[in-house]
């Protein structure tokens, strides 16, 4: 279930532990298919990406990447304290490591993305399928 309530909170309680400050959030109703969460540290603003429904299915996924993501410009980064906490935080959610989101995509494993998006927008990696821009 998609409850956006919850994911804010765990990105303020994140960046207390974490001693980050949150700075904004974005809603995936902007174009994208997840949430952002922005919490900015001194080396950087890192963006939680928070997706739910992946072909069809309920399954809540957390990315994290170097802020402002935008369309054709999401790198992501890896900050394992960062991600440590939010799993803590939000147990039964997947999190998604940078060497993860950066592999090829294989269609074959369990379905990231329907057919009909992976034959049209040809995602490279699975954080492109992941966390997109696609309509």
């Amino acid at each position: 279930m998609r409850d956006e309530k919850e994911f804010r909170k765990a990105c303020y309680e994140a960046a207390r532990r974490t001693r980050g400050r949150v700075t904004g959030f974005v809603s995936y109703q902007t174009g994208p298919n997840f949430d952002q969460g922005e919490i900015a540290y001194r080396h950087r603003t890192a963006a939680v990406l928070w997706t739910w429904e992946l072909d069809g299915e309920v399954r809540n996924g957390l990315g994290i990447a170097e802020a402002p993501v935008s369309w054709g410009s999401t790198t992501f980064v890896d900050e394992p304290g960062l991600l440590a906490v939010l799993g803590e935080l939000l147990p039964g959610y997947r999190l998604y490591a940078r060497a993860e989101l950066e592999q090829p995509i294989d269609l074959s494993t369990p379905p990231w993305v329907s057919n009909y998006h992976a034959k049209h927008w040809r995602p490279d990696t699975l954080g492109e399928a992941l966390f997109n821009f696609w309509d």
